[in-house]
């Protein structure tokens, strides 16, 4: 099965929860579950989405053709942890799923670039070995969009993580405390893949920053500390995270 799915993003958790809420259906009555209106077809879109619940491993259809679960949860974190478990186990620049979960780290955060606006060809530029559709880069776009890895923006992507996903991160990693550089690579990087060579991606730094008035974070400058400081003056390089107790996931 293939991540590269032609879907939008909020079907795929509405999909997957509704999965969970009536496991074993069957798609037919997947489909009707979704289908409000009598004109039209939705099929193709369910279809698609069921596909891409089952490349990222957290659907499965049995032999009598019934729809089930893998997982109990999937927020934003869980997905984009599973994105990069299918990146190492694959470890294949041939294969379109080893592409769409490396596609951020390879065209965004390597060069330390925030913003491409013809993600198509930079794509099959990139990854000679195989054609990716406009179609499906536009699919990708869509769904990075939804799970907070930038914005779509003049026909391209802008590689800036949104608040939702960066809110998410810090619930995720808990109250935690040290050097800012360490935070990116020891806690945002499993997750968020960030850091190349030693070099923070600049769309991460900023959606940090950008946390330290929010009371989530904060921000300060340690003496004599042997790492890297962020920030227009390089005034930071030490972080303090509060959690929150309790989060809803998906507002």
């Amino acid at each position: 099965m293939s991540l590269f799915q032609i879907c939008y993003g909020p079907e795929i958790h509405s999909v997957f929860h509704t999965i969970q809420k009536y496991p074993n259906i069957r798609m037919s009555d997947l489909v009707n579950k979704f289908q409000y209106k009598p004109e039209g077809d939705i099929t193709s879109l369910i279809e698609a989405v069921l596909q891409f619940l089952q490349a990222l491993e957290v659907a499965d259809i049995d032999k009598n053709k019934q729809i089930s679960t893998k997982e109990t949860r999937l927020d934003f974190i869980d997905i984009h942890l599973r994105f990069n478990t299918i990146a190492d186990k694959l470890n294949d620049p041939s294969n379109p799923n080893y592409v769409f979960t490396t596609m951020f780290f390879d065209l965004f955060v390597k060069p330390n670039t925030l913003f491409i606006h013809d993600l198509h060809f930079e794509t099959n530029n990139r990854f000679k070995s195989i054609s990716i559709s406009q179609e499906k880069i536009n699919a990708w776009k869509r769904i990075m969009e939804y799970l907070g890895l930038g914005y779509r923006y003049n026909g391209g992507f802008y590689a800036l993580p949104q608040y939702k996903l960066i809110k998410h991160l810090i619930n995720y990693i808990g109250d935690w405390e040290g050097p800012l550089h360490l935070f990116f690579e020891d806690k945002i990087h499993p997750i968020i893949p960030c850091v190349y060579k030693g070099n923070v991606f600049n769309g991460v730094i900023y959606s940090i920053l950008n946390l330290n008035d929010s009371h989530k974070i904060q921000l300060t400058r340690k003496q004599d500390l042997p790492f890297q400081a962020y920030g227009e003056k390089k005034e930071w390089n030490w972080i303090t995270v509060r959690s929150e107790a309790s989060v809803t996931l998906f507002k």
